[in-house]
């Protein structure tokens, strides 16, 4: 939020100060520069205007946004496209190991990336760290989510990542994972493991689209669009997950009516300075 003040009131300066220079050298230019008289005191307050709705538009968008994390429609399995929130328990019967700690689990992301050191090219002196991810993975399984009346599928790489929350274990060791152990992995000097799992049984939170499959199954789908979160969280970490959506978009709702406000106030300041200096 503060940062997004300083951008705009540093925008007002700039913009205060371009309008400042331009009136005096439209000041003190002759009958030629009728033209570009024209479009200083008409054209860039029509643009900064246009700005202003646009920015304007996406305050109802981000209002839009806190409102339908908090308040999504009640799950039934008749609302076939529509906005819905479903938590049910994982029954899914797969299992699958994860690559580096060797787990078993439902699902799982695993990601490992290497640091070393390497000599920072000429002219610069020093040493620069290096990141070398070796390892990308994720099981390919359909999540089966039941509660006490319904059955829904959910595909997980549907999803943003940033939009996923699951079970998560982090860790910084020394040495390489014994399975990638590949050509050259001395010179790395530590390694960086994220894995994200789901065990059978796990109660998981899922918002998006109700949808229908061909087979008949129900699916919940990301809708793509900004005024309509969707996600798929582990039940504990679903209550600040939602809470973190709503606090960004009720920030960004308040820096864009700050943005408006500037920019309007940059359309009164050049039509104001304009009639003074003519």
């Amino acid at each position: 939020m503060a940062a997004n003040i300083a951008q705009s009131i540093l925008f007002l300066l700039l913009t205060v100060g371009l309008q400042y220079v331009g009136l005096q050298f439209l000041a003190e230019s002759d009958s030629e520069q009728e033209m570009v008289k024209f479009i200083f005191p008409y054209i860039l307050p029509a643009v900064f205007l246009i700005i202003a709705f646009c920015q304007w538009r996406k305050i109802a968008v981000f209002k839009k946004r806190a409102w339908m994390a908090k308040n999504p429609l009640s799950f039934t399995p008749d609302l076939i496209d529509c906005y819905v929130r479903f938590t049910g328990k994982l029954t899914n019967e797969q299992t699958c190991r994860m690559p580096v700690s060797g787990s078993e689990c439902v699902y799982y992301t695993a990601l490992v990336v290497a640091e070393y050191q390497v000599k920072q090219r000429k002219p610069a002196k020093g040493w620069e760290t290096v990141r070398k991810p070796l390892l990308r993975e994720q099981s390919a399984a359909e999540l089966e989510l039941r509660d006490k009346n319904c059955q829904v599928s959910i595909k997980v790489e549907e999803f943003i990542k940033s939009n996923v929350r699951l079970r998560t274990k982090e860790k910084t060791q020394i040495n390489c994972p014994a399975n990638l152990k590949i050509p050259g992995y001395k010179k790395h000097k530590k390694y960086n493991i994220t894995e994200q799992f789901l065990f059978r049984g796990d109660n998981v939170t899922v918002q998006g689209r109700l949808t229908l499959n061909r087979d008949g199954r129900l699916f919940i789908r990301p809708t793509r669009r900004l005024g309509f979160p969707s996600f798929l969280v582990v039940q504990t970490r679903a209550s600040r997950f939602i809470r973190d959506i709503v606090d960004k978009a009720q920030d960004n709702v308040w820096s864009r009516r700050i943005r408006v406000f500037f920019l309007l106030l940059n359309i009164g300041l050049i039509i104001y300075l304009w009639h003074v200096s003519s």
